[in-house]
């Protein structure tokens, strides 16, 4: 049996390849071993763990990491290829496997059948993606009123290891605020001085501001961080909710190819 972990979210990938791991080391009987195969040695290594039985342990349960780096030459990637599939045919043994996709040669893992267990893990998004959050906020002991929620949505959107490190960082800098009554919110997330989500609540505010000077020193330093303009407008929209009307026309303006988002961002702030 090969498990082939896949997607862009590798916070996920990880959290259920650490699951796998530690059911199949609860398990009685197995044999388990790891083989990062960066290293050229760990790839025959691989193919003894494969090939050698053992009365105490008939089971076995192989970790590769760096997979496909064994492949990365046409004559390695077909061997390793030719041993995955055999593994997936033997009795008793278990590949787990945890890459963002497949390299050529390597196809026949994406296929689901009996003997190769495909589980994808794609972004999360909208409601989804919330609960996410919520959740990860919910073991750090934090609770999150909606408009903190809707804001680290949007602040870490497509990454979940940042979002998770500072939620431990919000749980950890106030224990006042771990296991509290009260809903955190977005106000309060520029108070506890974090890394990433002061600056973006700062620099949205800054936009408001009354003198022009100090708007274009935000949005300046808005599109230095380079993300993603329509992830800043989209932002922006729900930090500016008295001038939703006039974003929405320029959403529809940008989307409708008549407007980029530099420019509307600018027309907004000017």
């Amino acid at each position: 049996m090969l498990i082939f972990l896949c997607g862009p979210d590798d916070y996920r990938r990880e959290e259920k390849k650490r699951s796998i791991i530690a059911e199949f080391r609860g398990k009685r009987g197995v044999s388990i071993d790891s083989f990062d195969l960066a290293d050229k040695e760990n790839f025959l290594r691989f193919q003894d763990f494969i090939k050698n039985q053992s009365l105490f342990a008939p089971d076995k349960f192989a970790i590769l990491e760096n997979a496909f780096y064994a492949g990365a030459e046409e004559s390695a990637s077909k061997k390793l290829a030719e041993e995955l599939k055999q593994a997936a045919k033997q009795s008793g043994m278990t590949v787990l496997l945890s890459e963002k996709k497949p390299t050529e040669g390597f196809g026949f893992l994406s296929k689901k059948s009996a003997k190769v267990d495909v589980q994808k893990f794609d972004y999360l998004e909208g409601k989804e993606w919330e609960e996410f959050i919520a959740a990860k906020a919910g073991e750090c002991g934090v609770k999150l009123g909606v408009p903190a929620l809707e804001f680290l949505s949007r602040a870490y959107e497509n990454d979940a290891w940042r979002l998770v490190t500072e939620l431990q960082k919000i749980s950890s800098l106030s224990p006042v605020i771990k296991n509290q009554d009260q809903p955190l919110g977005a106000r309060e997330l520029e108070k506890l001085g974090l890394e990433i989500a002061p600056n973006y609540f700062s620099l949205l505010q800054g936009l408001k501001g009354y003198q022009l000077e100090n708007r274009m020193a935000s949005l300046e330093k808005l599109f230095s961080m380079n993300e993603p303009l329509p992830k800043i407008f989209n932002m922006i929209i729900y930090q500016w909710p008295e001038k939703l009307g006039r974003l929405a026309t320029y959403d529809i303006l940008v989307k409708s190819g008549k407007l980029d988002y530099e420019e509307a961002l600018l027309d907004v702030v000017l």
